[in-house]
């Protein structure tokens, strides 16, 4: 299980500071990214829950000071790994699968058994930790928004019309960008059975693609289906 750590205190009293490995999420409450990269920490956490030789930990940046600052954290999301209180290993920017190789490369050079957890589970135990993972994404906001790239910046032309679509109608959402995870990108078509992106989720349940949403939208539906799903 991941914790939170409020200061430098709470740091340094993990039993893995002297002697074992923690991984230090950086995050904020503004930043969308960071937002869901701490949902792939919580994965990972659940992952290697087994091994009480690895902690993994939250810091909300601006909220935690002393401990941004005595890492020299000057962007969110950031990953600081460290062995016993010293630092081996840094990640900014929002990149799951690589986050997932250096923790598991991390817990391998340590020498701990959980090394061997995500190989050898089987195809069905790794599509059920997919599954889970995607289950919590749609849930991580009562209207989610799977896109290609930000809504600040899309990086398709159905992803920019349809973010436009919500934004006309005061629509407060969470997004996720598939190009930034290909398992997400692969798993979310047979998991939603919607072979295509942008996709919109109310309440954890889908609400189709930019045609469905561009023809309630055109219908006056939009906002009765989000609040009726």
């Amino acid at each position: 299980m991941s914790v939170n750590a409020t200061s430098a205190q709470d740091l340094v009293s993990l039993g893995q500071w002297k002697n074992g490995l923690i991984v230090m999420n950086f995050w904020a409450a503004w930043s969308e990214p960071s937002k869901q990269l701490t949902a792939v920490i919580d994965q990972l956490a659940k992952q290697y829950q087994s091994d009480s030789s690895i902690k993994f930990v939250h810091v909300e940046a601006e909220e935690v000071g002393d401990i941004t600052e005595k890492f020299s954290v000057d962007s969110v999301p950031t990953f600081i790994m460290l062995k016993n209180g010293g630092v081996v290993d840094t990640l900014k920017g929002a990149n799951p699968p690589e986050l997932t190789r250096r923790v598991a490369a991390l817990v391998q050079a340590h020498g701990s058994s959980a090394s061997a957890v995500a190989p050898s589970a089987s195809p069905e135990d790794k599509k059920a930790q997919l599954n889970k993972r995607l289950a919590d994404l749609i849930a991580s906001h009562k209207v989610m928004a799977f896109i290609k790239g930000t809504p600040d910046a899309p990086q398709c032309g159905f992803s920019n019309k349809f973010i436009q679509i919500l934004r006309k109608n005061n629509v407060e959402f969470g997004s996720f960008d598939i190009l930034s995870d290909a398992d997400v990108r692969q798993g979310l078509k047979e998991y939603s059975n919607w072979p295509t992106y942008p996709q919109l989720y109310a309440n954890a349940k889908l609400i189709g693609g930019f045609d469905i949403v561009k023809e309630l939208d055109a219908e006056g539906e939009l906002l009765a289906s989000l609040e009726a799903s």
